[in-house]
């Protein structure tokens, strides 16, 4: 059948569930095959009920609400397996998991795979976030480790007051290493290299520190290096794009999607802050591939029987990664 013609029902966003991607929720609450879910936002067939019981089309990129109800058609509904209220705690705590697969765990430390669109942290108009969800995995979890909201990759937490200590001494002293993986927008001048420019946070947005900004702005401003290399570049549609592997010496917010749009004028592709192009309803690819943190214990002390006094996790692409790889004769994996 169609999905025009198709009976419809309606999904209604749980609070647990609120700033996510439509697509994203969607998937978590539906047996759908995710290409099937994709060509079914192009064709128009899934929609959000206004009041008045008018109907507005979705995107996959729409942010969903609490209370937000979205038509699908009937035969793609699946409900929970206890029977329960997707607010009910198993419901979330199956929900948390299926969104921050783990990676990696030991007695102090946990290391999980984010997903783009979730935020590390709440705020006033994030009513979700990863730092809630970890209390629905482990009351033992704390988050020690951010991403901003579209990056992917490895995150890591702890699992003891010592061991959070620890870690967050070990990222604020630089003793972790991180490898991130972004496709970006054009081709940089040199194929390899250092930034070594401040940034200016205002909050909402980083910008490099120029020579003619004022002195209110010089004070402002934090010193940020990033490491860059380019791995492959090509072309993807009509634009050329370059696949470049970053280490950050400094943890600056934005760092590393500042100094790829405004030092090497090649922004993250699908980064809706900072590339000066059109909006695309791409992803944004930047994916932390790599972390390395000190093989400490619950006590927050370097284990004893540990060869190298590091543990090292890597995490795997996303799936919107794979045209990308395959365009630009990258091996589909990680390695």
């Amino acid at each position: 059948m169609h999905p025009s013609t198709a009976l419809l029902r309606l999904l209604t966003v749980p609070s647990h569930a609120a700033g996510l991607r439509a697509d994203r929720f969607i998937l978590a609450q539906v047996s759908i095959p995710p290409p099937l879910l994709f060509k079914l936002l192009r064709k128009r067939a899934i929609s959000q009920v206004l009041e008045g019981g008018k109907s507005l089309r979705m995107q996959g990129s729409d942010r969903v609400h609490p209370g937000m109800q979205i038509q699908v058609p009937s035969d793609l509904v699946v409900t929970t397996k206890d029977g329960k209220s997707p607010d009910s705690k198993q419901h979330r705590q199956e929900f948390a998991a299926r969104h921050l697969p783990m990676l990696y765990e030991n007695d102090a430390l946990a290391v999980l795979q984010k997903p783009s669109g979730l935020p590390c942290q709440g705020g006033t108009s994030v009513k979700y976030s990863i730092d809630e969800m970890l209390g629905d995995l482990s009351p033992d979890y704390r988050l020690v480790h951010r991403l901003d909201r579209d990056t992917t990759g490895a995150l890591v937490v702890a699992r003891s007051r010592l061991a959070a200590a620890a870690l967050t001494a070990a990222f604020r002293d630089r003793a972790i290493s991180k490898r991130y993986i972004a496709l970006l927008q054009g081709i940089p001048e040199e194929h390899h290299g250092t930034i070594s420019r401040p940034l200016v946070n205002t909050g909402m947005i980083t910008t490099v520190l120029a020579p003619t900004d004022d002195e209110h702005r010089a004070q402002m401003a934090k010193p940020a290096v990033t490491k860059y290399r380019v791995l492959r570049s090509g072309t993807l549609g009509n634009k050329s794009v370059s696949m470049v592997e970053l280490d950050i010496l400094t943890g600056r917010k934005h760092q590393i999607r500042a100094h790829c749009a405004q030092v090497l004028g090649c922004p993250v592709f699908g980064d809706r802050k900072y590339a000066s192009a059109e909006s695309t309803n791409d992803p944004m690819y930047l994916h932390l591939f790599e972390i390395a943190v000190p093989d400490i214990d619950v006590s927050g002390l370097i284990r004893a029987s540990s060869k190298t006094g590091r543990v090292s996790v890597k995490a795997p692409f996303p799936a919107s990664w794979s045209p990308v790889f395959k365009k630009l004769n990258v091996p589909l994996k990680s390695n």
